[in-house]
């Protein structure tokens, strides 16, 4: 149980380490962060993902057409664009205002719609990778196992 506390203590020590090291850098680069966290620099970015994630994403779904993954492909697409482009609230606020309820809606959609374009994007790649459904392939890249040989021997 000791070994544990161990792990622990480097874990915290060495997160301590870094947070002390990284906090002056940090608050010098505020200034170049502002420009980040803009809403035209989350239009370009969104504007730039979708047509990216499409050119990623189709190719290889049309390898296996599993429907599922297009379902969720599609909802996460509309979640991005619905909180960018439907759902719109500005990140300008006046000194003392807090952040409004559409504001933390609008990041949680997105958020909500960047996790699940990241996670069937990799569940895609990996669904084709690790796909055996003969109908699934046309390529002769990777033959399939011939199920009449595994019964005879």
């Amino acid at each position: 149980m000791s070994n544990i506390f161990a792990r622990i203590s480097i874990l915290l020590s060495s997160l301590c380490v870094v947070h002390c090291l990284a906090t002056p850098f940090v608050l010098l680069l505020l200034p170049a962060l502002a420009t980040f966290f803009s809403e035209t620099f989350e239009r370009i970015l969104v504007l730039s993902v979708v047509p990216l994630s499409f050119a990623g994403f189709v190719p290889t779904w049309l390898r296996h057409k599993n429907y599922r993954l297009m379902l969720f492909y599609v909802i996460s697409i509309i979640l991005i664009l619905f909180s960018q482009f439907i759902l719109h609230a500005g990140h300008t606020h006046e000194a003392g205002e807090s952040v409004s309820i559409l504001n933390w809606l609008k990041a949680g959609i997105t958020f909500t719609g960047a996790l699940l374009l990241a996670w069937v994007v990799f569940q895609n790649n990996r669904h084709t990778h690790y796909c055996t459904h003969p109908h699934h392939h046309q390529d002769e890249a990777r033959p399939l196992p011939d199920h009449n040989e595994e019964a005879s021997a």
